[in-house]
Formats: C-alpha cells, structure tokens, sequence
C-alpha cells in the first residue's frame, strides 16, 4: 500500500464532498499526511458567436460577483474545515475549471492522492466528460472517489 504524504480534497460542497472529506481525514490520520480543501470557482461559459464559445473569466466581467464568489466559498471551505478540524491555512480556493484546476493545483502542491466525491453524470457531464473522469484519467498521483454512504 502506497504511504501518502500529501492529500487533496475537492470540494463542492456536496455531501459527496463531506464524505471526501471524512475519508481523507481518516487517510491522512492513518498516513500522516498533510491533508489539503480545494474549492474551484467555475468560470462560466459564454456563447459569443454563433460558431464558436469563448470563454470569458468572472474577473474580466463580474469582478464584484467574482468578489462575493471568494468571500462565500472562503467562509463555506473555512467552516467545513473547523467543523472537520482541520486547519483553515489547508483551505485553498482557485477559480477556473474544476477539470483543469484540480489536477493543477496537485501538481503544485505534490499531492500524491486526491479524493474527490463520485457524482451522478448529467447529459452535458456525459457529453463532454465528468470533473471525475477527467482528473481520473489526467492527474500524476493516485485519486480516490468517494461515494455517498447507503
């Protein structure tokens, strides 16, 4: 069995999110690891012209929505960790998109496990492909996906 030393969490703030959680806590406990919450600010997408979508960033358009974004997902990501406790300097928030940024954010941190939540696939998941599968099939360390307990 692989000993890890750092792990990262990726939070939507979903039950499967809080399972992540308790499951990395319980890995990084067993390890012990430091353990790491990721929240990613999705950047919207815009159709611009009828031919191609260009992505535009929160902070180019909205900077005040954006602003209000960090400041909730900032107390939600805060909260979760005391209520877990876990130090709140583990909280990371990144804005972008989760597929990408997940994986990214490992790679800086050297992460050698990511747990994330398993989510139930939309047809636009389906199309383009879930955040799961993506960081499944795209990160350099391990990823283990958590399930809601029955």
């Amino acid at each position: 069995m692989h000993h890890y030393q750092t792990v990262l969490v990726a939070v939507d703030f979903s039950q499967h999110s809080d399972q992540a959680i308790a499951r990395a806590k319980q890995l990084a406990a067993m390890y012990g690891a430091e353990l790491h919450l990721l929240h990613v600010i999705e950047e919207p997408m815009y159709p611009v012209y009828d031919d191609i979508s260009l992505t535009a960033t929160p902070n180019a358009w909205f900077p005040d929505i954006l602003e209000s974004l960090q400041k909730a997902a900032t107390q939600k990501l805060h909260h979760l960790a005391e209520t877990n406790q876990i130090p709140t300097t583990a909280c990371h928030i990144v804005t972008g998109f989760p597929k990408a940024q997940i994986v990214d954010y490992a790679n800086q941190i050297q992460a050698d496990l990511i747990v994330m939540g398993r989510h139930g696939m939309s047809f636009f998941d389906k199309l383009i492909g879930s955040t799961t599968d993506n960081v499944l099939h795209q990160a350099h360390c391990d990823v283990m996906t958590v399930t809601l307990d029955s």
